[in-house]
């Protein structure tokens, strides 16, 4: 009786610790998603930042001397497409390699954000009000 005892006393213990070693795996894995997450965020939200700084500099450099020159004052849709291939070209050139790693892997679609963030800035940057100094 008593080593029916101890061996179901050794068996409930075996199954507790694997009850907590599964248990422990389980905990981590979900760390590890959340910290994923985490990073996935960070990286979108440098690529946004990015974006928004490299908006700015293109303004600045290309699209206001390119509207001074043109007649109407318009960029001509070549000049749009051209500008939209610096503005990819240039965001990714300045994102951390990680970042862009982190975001290619996680299937996001890079170039569509950085599109999409171009040009809600840009809407951004038209609808402010013209400061005269």
């Amino acid at each position: 009786m008593e080593m029916l005892l101890n061996y179901g006393l050794q068996v409930v213990a075996t199954l507790l610790i694997t009850l907590i070693g599964v248990l422990g795996t389980y905990l981590t894995l979900q760390l590890g998603k959340n910290a994923k997450l985490r990073n996935i965020n960070d990286a979108q939200k440098e690529l946004i930042r990015v974006a928004k700084i490299t908006v700015g500099e293109l303004q600045q450099t290309m699209v206001l001397q390119l509207k001074a020159a043109s007649s109407d004052g318009k960029l001509t849709p070549q000049e749009i497409a051209s500008l939209r291939a610096k503005l990819l070209d240039k965001t990714v050139e300045k994102l951390s390699a990680p970042a862009y790693a982190l975001l290619y892997a996680a299937s996001v679609d890079v170039e569509g954000l950085i599109l999409g963030v171009g040009e809600s800035w840009i809407e951004r940057i038209k609808q402010q009000p013209i400061i005269s100094g």
